[in-house]
């Protein structure tokens, strides 16, 4: 009983370490770099080749999902942000970005052909995840509407938390 107990705790913390909680605000940044200038001047490609910029996206506020098909935290955000795609469809953009760490191209391609989600399908090719230090995911970067950078988050809060989170500050970067 006991060493189930210990098993369970070790687990626990070993999960909460690999995704993230929803309570940590996420600091770190490249040394010489900050977070602000790294994701505000950020480049993707998209699964078919082309490049995507985060500025490219002026007058909606971005969101900025580094994910990976097999964190859980990060899929169970994904219909979330979805909703939020489908209320405000003119105010609100999500890059969802795939860092590389185990996921390969085809396994996103594979994803997107078995959820229909509304985001733009990214990698990494330009290294972004490891120039702003991120060691867990889901991480979240909030761009606003102007092209700043606005906040970041590491972890998910469930529905109800990354709902209010992301419709605060629609509200306040697009006046909802």
């Amino acid at each position: 009983m006991k060493n189930t107990a210990i098993l369970s705790v070790l687990m626990l913390t070993l999960f909460a370490l690999a995704c993230g909680t929803p309570e940590k605000e996420a600091s770190k940044s490249a040394p010489g770099d900050d977070v602000a200038t790294t994701i505000e001047n950020a480049s993707f490609v998209t699964l078919d080749g082309e490049r995507v910029n985060v500025s490219d996206f002026e007058g909606k506020v971005v969101l900025v999902d580094f994910w990976e098909t097999w964190c859980v935290p990060c899929l169970n955000s994904m219909p979330t942000f979805q909703q939020v795609i489908d209320e405000h469809p003119d105010k609100f953009v999500v890059l969802a970005v795939s860092p590389g760490w185990s996921d390969t191209p085809e396994d996103i391609k594979r994803f997107t052909e078995q959820h229909p989600y509304d985001f733009i399908f990214v990698l990494d090719e330009d290294e972004v995840s490891a120039n702003l230090d991120i060691a867990g995911i889901p991480y979240k970067i909030f761009v606003g509407p102007d092209g700043k950078y606005v906040s970041t988050e590491l972890g998910s809060g469930g529905h109800q938390r990354d709902y209010a989170k992301i419709i605060g500050i629609l509200e306040k970067q697009v006046g909802l």
